[in-house]
């Protein structure tokens, strides 16, 4: 005989960071809520395993300061609530180095704000951060930048969801999913689940599962670094606390980042903002591309001439990005559904902004009004206008 379908309130589908943020939310305010895994909590196939992010209000584009100051309100009651330390922050705040003109619209942006900051002139920079030499670039000071610990957010909220009765199902493929009647029926390797509300948190399995999205989900498999310092004696100055998180935009479009030594003891994380380019979901992120590896070593060469980049990096692992064609996120309604939603192609910057975005997502869910506006992230955007319009 089939198995009885089993019915909740909302069903998000993706147990990343946004997903289970997004469920948290949800079962907080008593929907009875189902989330659900293709592989187990906290796997490392998609974009948000590891131990550390950065999180920054330093953004150009308004949009993302409202979330990222929710998010980070969040994350301070969650530590007071669990006990635990969740962000790190150094004693020099965090550094971005860009054009001038970028930095003036990022500090204006967070003067709307009323957000701190402080715009430096390359030789107060090398004065304020003597380990970088960024002697053709203008910097701005983010004070509330900082290094998430990332695999301890995940565990958070999923134990927090977990703890409010929420529902977790593992190892659970979604197959396919239809609408009918007002409500959404999932079928999956295990039996079939049904809810009025469905959102779809699916990271780079977002072309698979949803083929008819007017965009297609660009996934980047990044070759993560890890770098020592050339001098044993300064180990200590790698450590989070001391490490100011940085971020440089170069003239040729190309981002770089560090972050304190978090993951591997003794080196920090340092990255290409990018990597190899695919359109399937499930490419195996195992195959080391060295040029993305060189890049970051000549940078480091160049600009951060501390670190050690004879004998490194000492560890090179891979994650997976999910980026959208204009590199802003998808939040937004299936085309056609107003029970159905899709959040997604975040990676790189949605980690310090996701409980923020689980909070709008569940309370549009829940047929309320998000805390902040999202159709700067709509898949409109995507969709060729029509001429007469």
């Amino acid at each position: 005989a089939a198995m009885p379908v089993q019915n909740f309130d909302v069903i998000v589908v993706g147990a990343g960071i946004i997903g289970s943020t997004t469920a948290y939310h949800l079962q907080k305010a008593g929907k009875k809520t189902l989330m659900i895994e293709q592989f187990t909590l906290g796997h490392s196939n998609g974009s948000s395993h590891g131990k550390s992010r950065i999180t920054k209000y330093a953004h150009a584009d308004a949009e993302y300061v409202a979330l990222v100051s929710d998010a980070t309100a969040q994350i301070r009651e969650l530590e007071k609530k669990r006990g635990e330390q969740l962000i790190v922050m150094s004693e020099t705040g965090g550094v971005i180095y860009g054009s001038k003109e970028l930095m003036e619209e990022t500090a204006a942006t967070l003067r709307q704000y009323n957000m701190p900051s402080e715009q430096l002139t390359a030789s107060e920079a090398r004065q304020k951060y003597p380990l970088y030499h960024y002697d053709d670039y203008s910097a701005l000071v983010d004070p509330q930048a900082g290094l998430i610990l990332a695999d301890k957010w995940l565990a958070a909220f999923q134990d927090e969801f977990r703890r409010a009765g929420g529902t977790v199902s593992e190892h659970t493929l979604v197959k396919a999913f239809k609408e009918e009647n007002g409500s959404v029926l999932l079928h999956t390797c295990k039996g079939d689940f049904s809810a009025p509300k469905v959102v779809f948190a699916l990271g780079s399995w977002i072309n698979k599962l949803l083929p008819g999205l007017p965009l297609k989900g660009r996934t980047e498999i990044i070759s993560v670094c890890y770098w020592a310092p050339k001098n044993t004696a300064d180990i200590s100055l790698v450590a989070p606390e001391k490490w100011p998180v940085h971020i440089v935009y170069q003239p040729d479009g190309r981002c770089f980042l560090s972050m304190g030594s978090v993951d591997v003891p003794g080196a920090v994380k340092f990255i290409f903002h990018g990597g190899q380019e695919h359109y399937d979901t499930d490419v195996p992120a195992g195959e080391i591309y060295e040029r993305f590896v060189e890049d970051v070593r000549a940078h480091i060469e160049k600009h951060v001439p501390f670190l050690d980049t004879v004998n490194g990096p000492v560890k090179v692992e891979r994650c997976k990005y999910t980026l959208s064609p204009d590199a802003h996120y998808v939040i937004d309604y299936l085309p056609g559904s107003k029970n159905i939603q899709v959040a997604g192609c975040m990676s790189g910057t949605g980690f310090k902004n996701s409980p923020g975005v689980g909070r709008a997502v569940a309370q549009r869910a829940m047929d309320q009004q998000p805390f902040t506006d999202l159709s700067f992230f709509s898949l409109y955007r995507f969709k060729k206008r029509d001429a007469h319009l």
